[in-house]
């Protein structure tokens, strides 16, 4: 499943009441969603419905294809919003927008307080979707913000925080031009690999494995028996990229049979037969 699949899917769930059908129709105008987010206070509670409105107007919108980018500067302050759903829709829209131009790049720079204190929620969902935010941020002087935020997330109670925080990973080493910025990264791998026993987690470690340092083998000494233990209970695409990366795994670290045809004559000799 592709990230854009995905992020379809978490609109879908959030417009999945037959009450928000009304957002998908063209009778909404785009100037009336403008004006009510840009009047309502996040602060006040009694601005929760004007807030849901718009913001489920926004996703509708994303969903089909259209471009709200333009509104990310009344979206952006509702970070801090009381109201759970609000924040969640917030997020979701921010994640689909933080790095789309340079307009809302400086936006977001503005806004890396908000993120960080995101990180740090009582909801799994927005830790997640705080970090999913931080890291698409693509401005050199955050990216040490950004590999803090990481750390912090990969010891997250919550697995899936902590596979958010494998999947940074990847998008985070091919902006690292500092070794020792890269070898942090390769910390938090190494750590997930062999302390996380979640199937989640451990699936976009290997992914993450696969884009920094797809030839380290040795990494996976530690993890091997663990991996193979829980790999039918990854899903069907991590386990496309964990069956080759133990391949080649296999290959390089197991020794060969001593005897031509040993592996054959060992099957045959175990085959069960029926009479």
């Amino acid at each position: 499943m592709t990230s854009s699949d995905l992020l379809n899917n978490q609109l879908a769930s959030a417009l999945s009441t037959m009450g928000d059908a009304q957002y998908w129709e063209e009778s909404i105008s785009p100037a009336t969603i403008r004006e009510s987010l840009a009047s309502a206070d996040p602060s006040n509670p009694n601005s929760t419905p004007t807030l849901l409105r718009g913001m489920k107007w926004l996703l509708a919108c994303i969903s089909k294809g259209r471009n709200v980018s333009d509104f990310y500067p009344h979206v952006v302050k509702l970070v801090g919003a009381p109201s759970l759903e609000v924040r969640k829709m917030v997020y979701m829209y921010l994640v689909q927008y933080a790095d789309h131009d340079a307009a809302t790049r400086e936006l977001s720079l503005l806004s890396i307080n908000s993120f960080q204190r995101g990180l740090a929620d009582s909801e799994q969902w927005i830790r997640a979707l705080a970090l999913r935010v931080l890291t698409s941020i693509r401005v050199s002087d955050v990216l040490q913000i950004q590999i803090l935020g990481v750390q912090k997330c990969a010891q997250d109670k919550s697995p899936y925080v902590r596979k958010c925080a494998a999947n940074a990973l990847a998008k985070l080493n091919e902006r690292c031009s500092d070794k020792a910025q890269r070898d942090i990264l390769l910390e938090i791998m190494t750590m997930l690999l062999q302390q996380d026993s979640s199937t989640m987690v451990l699936t976009s470690s290997i992914v993450a494995f696969t884009e920094l340092c797809p030839y380290s083998l040795e990494l996976l000494h530690a993890p091997f028996r663990k991996i193979c233990h829980l790999l039918t209970d990854m899903d069907e695409w991590g386990q496309v990229v964990v069956i080759d990366t133990m391949a080649r795994y296999c290959r390089k670290f197991f020794s060969k049979p001593k005897t031509v045809g040993s592996a054959q004559a060992i099957d045959e000799a175990r085959r069960v037969r029926r009479t």
